[in-house]
């Protein structure tokens, strides 16, 4: 006969594995698209601001600290040569990729003025890939896009670490360009880090 102080433990675990659990997925949905939300508004909020090319550069730096898992994406983007790296090129590198990206896309801010942001839906793929964030973005005068952000808490908070525009994604896009460079540059992630943080 089982001993009744072991089956109420037993009993209250799976009571409590029916309710935390799901709750713990359906925190993780919420607080994703409350993260996606607020970087969205921050990117608006800086898009009406007059800023030089370094101001931007900054305001950029400063939103991919709070809301965006660039150590993640670095690695993603490198692939078989991240692993292949020392501790002081991959450390080398992130540096050097923050400030390429924020370059790059420091000059897009504009493109969210007068824009705003509707939730369509979001699912918890229950794996390191995180959430997905579908959404709308509604753009006066022009065709409203599919954006989807893809929010992960693989390095133990949540942080975005894909962006998907009408299908099309970033890391995708990043790998690919990054890969083609590498290739130019004979394999040397030596020289393409120098090239990255020229720009």
């Amino acid at each position: 006969m089982h001993h009744p102080v072991k089956i109420f433990f037993f009993g209250f675990l799976c009571f409590c594995s029916l309710f935390s659990f799901p709750k713990l997925y359906a925190d993780r949905v919420v607080d994703s698209q409350k993260l996606v939300t607020s970087l969205y508004n921050d990117l608006v909020a800086t898009s009406v601001k007059e800023m030089s090319i370094d101001e931007q550069k900054t305001e950029l730096e400063k939103l991919f600290q709070e809301y965006v898992d660039i150590p993640i994406i670095a690695r993603a983007v490198l692939g078989k040569s991240w692993r292949n790296a020392t501790t002081h090129q991959k450390a080398k590198f992130v540096n050097a990729f923050k400030n390429y990206v924020s370059i790059k896309y420091g000059r897009q801010f504009s493109e969210f003025r007068g824009t705003t942001l509707e939730i369509v839906k979001s699912r918890d793929t229950l794996t390191k890939a995180g959430v997905l964030v579908s959404t709308v973005v509604v753009v006066p005068g022009n065709p409203s896009l599919k954006v989807v952000w893809q929010v992960s808490d693989g390095s133990g908070s949540l942080k975005l670490i894909d962006l998907r525009v009408e299908g099309i994604s970033m890391l995708s896009t990043e790998r690919q360009e990054f890969r083609s460079r590498l290739k130019k540059l004979n394999g040397s992630l030596d020289k393409l880090i120098l090239e990255i943080s020229k720009k």
